[in-house]
């Protein structure tokens, strides 16, 4: 919000000339111009009353300031205002002091903000700007404060009125030329002329008194006398000239891996177009908008349709404070610059949108690729980045990408040429940036998009602590236990256990923690318990243990007691004449005696086929019977 002195007429007019205002209040949008609202949306050009009313206000606003008696301006008056363009602009750089590197060591030398303006008028920044008028700019180099017009000091509060002096100074002062106006200024500052436009640019110490950091820059209209001959004789008249400024002490970075540098060219030319469309402040005409700031209305109203007037939006004020529009890197060729300069969008109503209209990069991840609380990939994941010129015409220079584990320094960026390129992630797993930007033909570059992947190429891991690679008696009871896992990785979508092949068991699953009753569920010898699984980025796992089982004396034992516990062995009795069989055996087949073991088992053998199907149940007598010639036939 400005803050202006009683006395500034000048001043007032700047409201509509203020660029980065964090205090300026929303916008209220209005529709493009209709036939119907362009009178009172357009500026004075071919509008006489408007134009006298504004030149009136500025005259009296010079006359008020004694610019006219000053020795050092001697401005004509009145000074006649009708509304222009800058036809091609002719961009000077004034520095505020006369040492600018050496007082502002935080900011830009003056050779990078000459080399910005430069890159500038040497891109495509104003091609859209040809809309409404503005052609080809040039730069015509620099000049810092001269003797002429007083030593600036960097630390110094300067007023609007005192920069204005200044610069008219600067621009117009030549003690020397017998006329004011006849001979270029004695500083060497070029002269003034309808396409002049002079950057001011702050010293870093230095503060505006009116609105402090309330903006970070304005542009505004000064005049110089010059001469014109009419039929041959020499008529001093007012040449009205732009001026912007760049107030550098309000003016930090902002973002990542921002600089300096790129917030005093954001604001520089957010200044520089908006001087070029509108380059007598007060005139606005480029109507999408009405941005300027309530606590000038009642003035406003004061001035008939130049309150309407001057709250037009401008070209860059309506695509930072209405279409809110991040500033364009632009492809120069300036090494200096690393061949980029960050610039500020402004309004064509030509495209109804923000100019220069920048490419628009689509990322496309291929599969597999998995989606949940983080993107994952593989190498084998394709990645398609197709990029579209934003309507500009101009087609697609080139697609630049980079890829680097997240935390590491970022290489640099490979660029290929054409809307479209295709690239894998690979490396150890982990988080990867992925950034991807594309230039266009029109020296337009998309702000880098950072998108994070997770690198996934690891298979799940399976550890299976039950089934062991061993031998179990077949009267063992065994407890599946395993786990299985990813990790960081994408999670596991699915596995499938399978014992010898088949993924249920005696009508159940396999599920870690199912109980196996060997004796009733898996016949004598070696059987392969295996998982396999599979990751949501289809890495695939596979684990296997191979068993045995096989029979003991004592195992064949316990067979006898957990078939009578099951009732499969229908009577004490029965039960009693086989374990003491068995016990028989066993101690004869513990001393070497396996002949005399074998016909016990035999006897074993017999009294089961007779009991089958009556006090044994017939399943039952079946595995005890393979039991005991499994023992028959592996005595020591």
């Amino acid at each position: 919000m400005l803050h202006l002195r009683p006395y500034s007429l000048i001043a007032v007019l700047l409201g509509a000339a203020c660029a980065d205002e964090p205090t300026k209040p929303p916008a209220t949008a209005m529709p493009i111009r209709t036939a119907a609202s362009a009178a009172l949306l357009d500026d004075n050009r071919g509008n006489v009353g408007l134009a006298l009313l504004e030149s009136g206000l500025f005259t009296t606003a010079v006359s008020t300031l004694g610019l006219p008696v000053n020795p050092i301006t001697l401005v004509p008056v009145p000074v006649n205002l009708t509304g222009r363009v800058l036809a091609h602009p002719k961009i000077h750089n004034l520095y505020w002091d006369d040492d600018w590197n050496a007082h502002n060591p935080d900011a830009p030398t003056h050779e990078h903000i000459d080399a910005f303006t430069r890159a500038l008028v040497g891109s495509q920044y104003f091609a859209p700007a040809a809309q409404y008028g503005v052609g080809q700019a040039t730069f015509t180099g620099f000049d810092g404060s001269s003797v002429f017009c007083g030593p600036r000091s960097p630390g110094a509060q300067v007023e609007f009125v005192e920069i204005i002096i200044w610069a008219t100074c600067e621009i117009g002062f030549n003690p020397l030329s017998p006329i004011p106006g006849l001979f270029p200024a004695i500083t060497g500052v070029p002269q003034a002329d309808d396409d002049a436009l002079y950057v001011i640019y702050l010293p870093r110490a230095a503060t505006i008194v009116e609105g402090g950091c309330s903006f970070s820059g304005y542009h505004f209209f000064g005049a110089v006398p010059k001469v014109r001959l009419v039929l041959g004789v020499p008529v001093v008249f007012p040449q009205t000239f732009a001026f912007a400024v760049v107030q550098t002490s309000c003016l930090t970075p902002s973002g990542p891996g921002a600089s300096l540098q790129d917030s005093v060219t954001r604001i520089a030319s957010h200044e520089i177009i908006e001087a070029a469309t509108d380059p007598l402040v007060g005139l606005g005409w480029i109507d999408d908008a009405v941005v300027t700031q309530g606590d000038l209305s009642d003035l406003f109203q004061l001035l008939s349709n130049v309150a309407l007037d001057l709250r037009v939006g401008e070209a860059a004020d309506i695509c930072q404070a209405v279409h809110v529009t991040a500033p364009v890197p632009l492809a120069v060729t300036e090494p200096s610059l690393n061949n980029r300069i960050l610039v500020a969008p402004y309004w064509s109503n030509q495209n109804n949108a923000c100019v220069p209209l920048v490419p628009q990069t689509t990322l496309t991840i291929g599969s597999p690729h998995f989606s949940g609380v983080a993107t994952f990939v593989t190498s084998a994941t394709r990645f398609d980045a197709s990029a579209t010129d934003g309507g500009s015409g101009a087609g697609i220079t080139s697609i630049s990408y980079r890829v680097f584990p997240q935390g590491s320094t970022p290489p640099a960026y490979t660029t290929v040429p054409g809307a479209t390129v295709q690239f894998t992630v690979g490396g150890p797993d982990g988080v990867y940036e992925v950034d991807v930007f594309a230039t266009g033909n029109n020296g337009t570059s998309e702000s880098p998009q950072a998108h994070l992947v997770d690198l996934d190429n690891t298979a799940p891991v399976i550890r299976i602590t039950q089934p062991a690679a061993t031998q179990y008696a077949h009267s063992t009871v065994l407890t599946l236990q395993y786990d299985v896992g990813d990790g960081a990785g994408s999670g596991v979508a699915s596995f499938t256990p399978t014992m010898d092949g088949a993924g249920t068991l005696s009508g159940h699953g396999l599920l870690s923690g199912q109980v196996i009753t060997l004796l009733a569920e898996l016949a004598l010898g070696p059987h392969t318990f295996m998982i396999r699984a599979v990751d949501h980025v289809d890495n695939a796992a596979v684990a296997a243990v191979t068993f045995t089982i096989i029979v003991t004396a004592q195992s064949i034992q316990d067979d006898v007691a957990q078939f009578l516990a099951q009732g499969m062995i229908k009577n004490a009795g029965v039960a009693s004449s086989l374990s003491s069989k068995l016990r028989a055996a066993a101690a004869l087949r513990a001393t070497g005696h396996c002949a005399a073991a074998a016909n016990v088992y035999v006897a074993f053998i017999n009294e089961l086929q007779a009991q089958s199907g009556k006090g044994v149940d017939a399943a039952a007598a079946a595995i005890m019977i393979a039991d005991a010639q499994y023992l028959i036939a592996h005595c020591p």
